[in-house]
């Protein structure tokens, strides 16, 4: 990542802890930093922009972080899927992102609120399709209902844990605790309708997207930077991390050359091909073909 784009991300992110969202200023984040105005309007549009870039951020460090965790294992080993739900638990936790959603959660931005709601989503789509590899295919049509009933037991027990003991407590075992109850539901689970069904979530999602072209473009970014560090960082794929800089270059650059862009992308796809990076570089490979066929051609 930009340096100096880090360099905002980490202040506003400490600010926003400190003072909450809705009282921290951009002029703020500017003194905080140490930086002009232009220079914060240089990477992003407005303090929106910023918290989503934030929240994202996290986001796709957990995904990218989520499977490496399966990698090699069976879909179906419970212990992979707890240390993937704590993996996302804890990080909200260090990073105190529960303030951060609440403000959001009781402001009256309609953008945000709208944000967050596709977070909340894709977090329960994430849970809802583990459930499924977890259970076996019989679980699918239940997969909401399960999902929805995990978090509120883990929701639930935190609560009550801390009006209890007022004190942190083990995440894992509570984790442990929910899926446990889970799998007596789902062992006892008869024919009834499901509450909600399978595909609920996905019209949701559909009703609440609203994104540019440059929100779509700073996914991009954000997904090609956590895997290009992570590859750097562990000396993994080094001929094959050419081809992911050449992407993450052009996105990070004003205008896309997109002729490049796509001339390079089916080559990024064949390389990773049956490696255990496939699936990453897929999702972010579906990504640049979203942005390329956009219908905004702004750039």
């Amino acid at each position: 990542m930009n340096p100096r784009k880090k360099q905002i991300l980490d202040v506003a992110h400490r600010l926003f802890i400190e003072k909450g969202f809705q009282s921290t200023s951009i002029q703020d984040i500017l003194d905080g930093a140490q930086i002009a105005k232009g220079t914060f309007y240089n990477h992003f549009a407005s303090k929106n922009a910023c918290l989503m870039a934030i929240l994202d951020q996290v986001k796709e460090e957990a995904s990218f972080l989520r499977q490496q965790l399966s990698l090699g294992k069976p879909k179906n080993d419970p212990e992979i899927f707890i240390q993937q739900v704590l993996l996302r638990l804890k990080m909200n936790r260090e990073q105190s992102l529960i303030a951060l959603y609440e403000s959001v959660f009781f402001s009256k931005d309609e953008e945000l609120k709208s944000y967050m709601r596709l977070q909340h989503i894709d977090e329960l789509n994430w849970t809802a399709r583990r459930i499924v590899e977890l259970f076996g295919k019989d679980a699918k049509r239940y997969s909401i209902d399960y999902a929805v009933i995990f978090f509120g037991i883990i929701q639930q027990s935190m609560h009550i844990r801390m009006l209890r003991f007022k004190k942190d407590f083990d995440l894992e075992e509570t984790v442990r605790f929910a899926l446990k109850q889970l799998q007596v539901l789902s062992d006892h689970q008869n024919e009834k309708v499901p509450f909600f069904p399978s595909n609920w979530l996905n019209e949701i999602e559909k009703n609440n997207i609203s994104y540019s072209k440059d929100d779509l473009k700073e996914k991009i970014i954000n997904q090609l930077d956590i895997i290009v560090s992570y590859f750097k960082t562990e000396n993994k794929s080094e001929g094959k991390i050419n081809y992911l800089d050449f992407l993450l270059s052009e996105f990070q650059s004003e205008s896309p050359r997109e002729f490049l862009i796509e001339s390079v992308l089916h080559s990024t796809e064949n390389i990773f091909t049956d490696s255990v990076y496939e699936e990453d570089i897929n999702k972010i490979c579906d990504l640049v073909k979203e942005f390329l066929e956009f219908e905004d051609r702004s750039y």
